[in-house]
């Protein structure tokens, strides 16, 4: 994985040291299938996830957030940094779809800011990944190692995950990424999804609020995104 641009190591610093933190991994599809609208939606819902989070004092400080791309290569946009510090990329789309390099690469920063965290003595929820994809992966020589450590990591409550496809996305073949968890995929549109992001940070921000995260009602999906169970 490779970062798109330096980052200032100050803005990546966890705040509010004394409360309980989130930490959240956006992986998100810039395929060639996503030039045109979706690519527009895209980027429109990652600006609005911030200024949905710099709305709410306690998630500004205490949900931490990381972008995570994927076309052909995958890139990190956004490194772990508090709300407070998030800055929306602006993302282009091009290539082919490298998710389960992506899923490896979000599950690995999960790793590396839980570390961070210990490191501080600051005490965290379980960790969500968002994962947002219009196709299916086409580096399966990776599929197994991706379905493994997430798998992995759902069974042993080490993170929540949260995929959904959008336009022709193979949903079924999402589904499969869910063994462990909720067997659940949010489905939308390729050019009406940009209110998942508000949804995404309005449920952070209903964690962060929350004295069990275990129990916390989580906000509905807006009525543009349907839920597929199994």
């Amino acid at each position: 994985m490779e970062d798109r641009m330096p980052f200032d190591f100050e803005s990546m610093i966890p705040q509010n040291i004394g409360d309980k933190h989130i930490a959240c991994v956006l992986l998100v599809d810039t395929s060639g299938s996503m030039a045109g609208a979706p690519i527009n939606e895209l980027n429109t819902g990652l600006r609005e996830f911030g200024k949905a989070l710099e709305q709410d004092a306690q998630a500004r400080g205490c949900a931490d957030v990381c972008v995570i791309s994927f076309n052909s290569y995958v890139q990190m946009e956004v490194p772990f940094c508090p709300a407070m510090n998030y800055s929306a990329p602006q993302l282009t789309a091009s290539g082919l779809t490298s998710m389960n390099e992506a899923i490896i690469a979000g599950l690995n920063a999960l790793e590396e800011r839980k570390n961070l965290y210990k490191n501080y003595g600051i005490p965290y929820y379980r960790p969500w990944i968002f994962l947002m994809t219009d196709g299916e992966p086409t580096d399966t020589n990776r599929e197994g190692m991706a379905k493994q450590m997430l798998g992995d990591a759902i069974r042993n409550k080490k993170v929540n995950f949260f995929p959904m496809g959008i336009g022709n996305a193979n949903i079924q073949k999402l589904m499969s990424y869910t063994e462990g968890g909720s067997r659940m995929v949010l489905k939308a549109t390729a050019s009406n999804f940009k209110e998942a992001f508000v949804w995404l940070s309005s449920s952070i921000s209903a964690v962060t609020n929350s004295f069990d995260a275990e129990k916390v009602s989580i906000p509905s999906p807006p009525p543009m995104i349907e839920i597929e169970v199994i």
